[in-house]
């Protein structure tokens, strides 16, 4: 049947009136959404419900091809087709179609909306037993999986390496987080990883996950700190970043069972893809049952996965067909009419017009028109609106918030914990008010969140967001609005992120349609939304080599390595550090010829081995601190120990170990942070060093954000001659310099530092000593210094809401079963929380629904 269905396709398409229903049809139901529309003369000649019938009869045979660009061409048939006549039958016949590529999710939307019946008895129990096909048991409920999900579902357990190539609301998320907790609950002893590229991404995976394990909890430590557990469960389940994975591959030397890498085209994005790549050989070299899975919204290349880890069984299962189907609408405005926008839809290699949309508005400025065109066509629906940067969201919802007049009191709630949690003078907590958010990366997690659910419930209307939300977080939207292809201060957007982004319009179970407007498409430079464009999956490592081949020549031979605090880490930096862990560990032969032969000349490959191996025995490094702290400055390490050894020589090392923040110990850390600065950066100052100090105790701290905001605003004023300055401008260098310098730069500066030291207590027989070295590092990565605290986030909590419940348990030491045994003990809000940690409270199922 298929082979027919693909040739009758084929014929179909060839015939030029085909082409003149659908431009038809499709012109009719995209602008049965928009009521303003002023649409074009139908170019058919026998009326619009001929044209419908045709169309719907058309769908019905695409459907049947094996060609998965023609069933996704099917689906939105029969959705247009369905959305341009009132007459059930086509409608009816839609319905069928949907069934019939196993879009459920898609039939059961369609037919709630349009109120559509299945019609006769027989197409009913047709479209039943189809769904009763791809029906199955999660959780003692049951669920109609989508044909993709239903066969990936099956494919599972028959693979020891998967990758699953698919659009954002395709559902694949949702399947192998189900696959993931079945077998932590059905296994007797089980260890999993949850690899996310953005701590973001890591709070919804760990949210999800326990929530699914909610009764099992007891018995599976599902965990986001890359700790050991102290109540050695005998299942455990982490869900981290690369970075995080990275730490606890150092101290711990287990095997996994499951290993799932979300955003699978991580492997590309420079250093943070090569410390993606070490950890997965890591955990690789450990176990050769390790069983891998690789998530993707649309790549390619998987098979770089398979060289990188040595493998050759890996199984690809992919999709371009999403239930939901994606209108791109290219809107510009009217030359000749202010108060005009001309539309078109993108479609089967044409552009469609759809007919002008009048407004009392007018869209004649260039810089309002994002903002006017988003209040204007997504008055409909959540709206997620694209900004270049954190300046650029901020400005664009300052905008739109501009022009709603009535404040939302559902949202009062929100506005209070950013003015009590952030700061008063936030204009966020402003915009809120007037449903209107922005979001970017550097934001604290528990804002981010209190936005996105705000964004869910329909509270929010439109959320403004940087790039950070491309990378995975399950945040749809009906509508979502774009009008540039670049990012920053102008640098051009990978198309396949653009892609991503798009693809968060329209909400897989609740929207049957997303709209993703292209303003001014045709006057930009660059236009990638034309042609979807996949991520090729391209490992950072050898592209640094093949692109850097000199410069990292030089960093291994110690050239030109000093850097400035402020300075990021490089991808030649990154890959000079990977080739000296690999020397280190006796693995670089390997490593090299897998990585770079056939890609490069056999004499170049040769010369990096020689010179990293000679790097490694010029350096006097401990080989596993070479291999465990690879993406610090190697040659600063060594210079570094050096200077522990002629301390303790001296027996004056007191001053070397980190204290508890808790303590009254500013001078040990600005000694220790000056250290870290002098000997590994090459790079010190007493001004920076003291600043650093002071905002690493504060956080270390736990101390609330506004403080350390109200410190920065002084500092500033005080820069600039005490006169006034931008507090939102302000409260974004704090989150930056929180984000990039404390918990990044120096969570990796800071593990160097301790493992090195605690080397070279033990090496002098001081181990005793090492024993009293307090892990700083951690305690910058979370933001809590306390074990209370640690426990808190360790149940998944934000570092606000860690900080406020530390200073409220009776226990300044519980262990993690401790912390929840008391929050579900909790019977009203006793302690007057803001109604947003209540929200997280009960959002991870940790107090009761009688609480707040």
């Amino acid at each position: 049947m298929s082979m027919f269905a693909n040739d009758l396709t084929e014929r179909i398409k060839l015939n030029p009136e085909f082409w003149v229903d659908l431009e038809s049809v499709w012109s009719k139901g995209i602008a049965s959404l928009f009521p303003k529309i002023r649409n074009g003369t139908s170019m058919i000649s026998d009326g619009l419900e001929n044209a419908v019938k045709r169309h719907i009869q058309s769908a019905s045979i695409i459907a049947q091809s094996s060609i998965e660009s023609d069933r996704v061409m099917a689906q939105a048939m029969a959705l247009y087709a369905s959305l341009a006549t009132d007459d059930m039958r086509p409608r009816q016949a839609a319905l069928n179609i949907l069934s019939e590529l196993g879009n459920f999710p898609g039939h059961d939307r369609l037919s709630a909306d349009l109120k559509i019946k299945d019609g006769s008895f027989e197409n009913y129990l047709r479209n039943n037993l189809l769904k009763s096909l791809n029906t199955v048991q999660i959780a003692s409920k049951a669920f109609s999986l989508t044909d993709f999900q239903h066969k990936v579902w099956t494919n599972l357990p028959k693979s020891f390496a998967t990758a699953i190539s698919a659009p954002t609301s395709a559902g694949k998320s949702f399947v192998i987080l189900e696959y993931l907790c079945q077998r932590a609950i059905e296994e007797n002893s089980y260890c999993a990883v949850f690899i996310a590229p953005t701590r973001a991404l890591v709070t919804e995976i760990f949210g999800k996950i326990t929530q699914r394990l909610d009764n099992n909890l007891n018995n599976i430590r599902v965990s986001t700190i890359p700790t050991l557990d102290p109540d050695t469960k005998k299942k455990q389940i982490f869900v981290l970043t690369q970075e995080r994975l990275q730490v606890l591959l150092s101290i711990w030397d287990g095997v996994f069972d499951l290993v799932i890498v979300d955003e699978a085209q991580a492997i590309n994005d420079n250093s943070r893809g090569m410390i993606l790549q070490d950890s997965l050989e890591t955990i690789r070299s450990r176990s050769n049952n390790s069983r891998f899975l690789f998530l993707a919204p649309g790549a390619t290349g998987f098979d770089a996965y398979n060289q990188a880890l040595d493998m050759d069984d890996l199984k690809i299962e992919q999709t371009d067909l999403t239930p939901v189907v994606q209108n791109r609408i290219i809107v510009q405005p009217v030359a000749e009419n202010a108060k005009a926008l001309r539309l078109a839809l993108f479609a089967e290699d044409k552009k469609i017009a759809l007919g002008t949309y009048e407004s009392e508005r007018g869209f004649a400025n260039a810089k309002t028109r994002l903002a006017a065109v988003s209040l204007e066509l997504g008055m409909v629906g959540g709206s997620l609106v694209y900004g270049t940067g954190p300046v650029d969201a901020e400005t664009t919802a300052a905008q739109i918030a501009s022009d709603i007049e009535d404040d939302d009191v559902t949202l009062k709630e929100l506005s209070e914990f950013i003015k009590k949690h952030v700061h008063k003078n936030y204009s966020l907590a402003k915009h809120v008010l007037k449903g209107v958010g922005f979001h970017y990366g550097k934001m604290p997690s528990l804002l981010r969140e209190a936005l996105e659910e705000a964004f869910k419930a329909s509270k929010l209307k439109y959320l403004v967001c940087t790039t950070t939300l491309f990378q995975g977080v399950n945040l749809p939207a009906r509508n979502v609005f774009i009008d540039t292809p670049t990012r920053g201060r102008g640098d051009e957007l990978d198309s396949a992120s653009l892609w991503n982004f798009a693809g968060r319009a329209g909400r897989l179970g609740q929207d049957i349609v997303g709209n993703v407007f292209l303003v001014d498409y045709e006057d930009w430079e660059n236009q990638p939304l034309t042609d979807k464009t996949k991520y090729t999956i391209a490992p950072s490592f050898r592209k640094t080599i093949l692109d850097n081949y000199n410069e990292v020549l030089s960093k291994l031979r110690g050239e030109n390595e000093g850097e400035r605090p402020f300075q990021p880490y490089s991808p030649i930096d990154a890959a000079s550090g990977l080739l000296l862990s690999k020397s280190a560990k006796d693995t670089i032969d390997k490593y090299v010829k897998r990585s770079l032969v056939g890609k490069m000349s056999e004499e170049k490959c040769k010369l990096l081995v020689e010179t990293a191996k000679e790097a490694v025995k010029e350096m006097n490094l401990p080989d596993v601190i070479i291999a465990n702290n690879w993406t610090v400055n190697p040659f600063g390490q060594a210079r570094l120990l050096k200077r522990f050894r002629e301390k303790i020589l001296k027996e004056d090392y007191e001053s070397l170990i980190p204290r508890n923040p808790t303590d009254n110990v500013y001078q040990n850390y600005v000694a220790i942070f000056s250290r870290i600065n002098k000997y590994i950066l090459g790079n010190n100052t007493s001004k920076f060093a003291n600043k650093l100090t002071v905002t690493a105790l504060a956080w270390m701290r736990g101390k609330p954000l506004p403080q350390l905001i109200d410190e920065q605003i002084k500092y500033s004023m005080k820069n600039n001659g005490n006169k006034p300055v931008k507090v939102d401008t302000q409260i974004r260098k704090v989150f930056e310099f929180v984000e990039e310098i404390l918990r990044f730069k120096y969570v990796q500066l800071g593990k160097a530092y301790i493992d090195l030291l605690r080397f070279a207590l033990e090496e002098a027989g001081l181990t005793e000593k090492s024993k009293g070295i307090y892990d700083f590092p951690l305690a910058l990565e979370l933001g809590v210094s306390s074990v209370a605290g640690q426990a808190f986030i360790e149940l998944g909590l934000s570092r606000i809401s860690a900080s406020v419940l530390e200073n409220l348990i009776p226990d300044s030491n519980p262990t993690v079963y401790k912390a929840r045994i008391w929050l579900h003990g909790l019977t009203g809000n006793e302690f007057k929380l803001s109604q947003v940690i209540l929200d997280e409270l009960h959002r991870k199922g940790l107090v009761t629904e009688a609480v707040g």
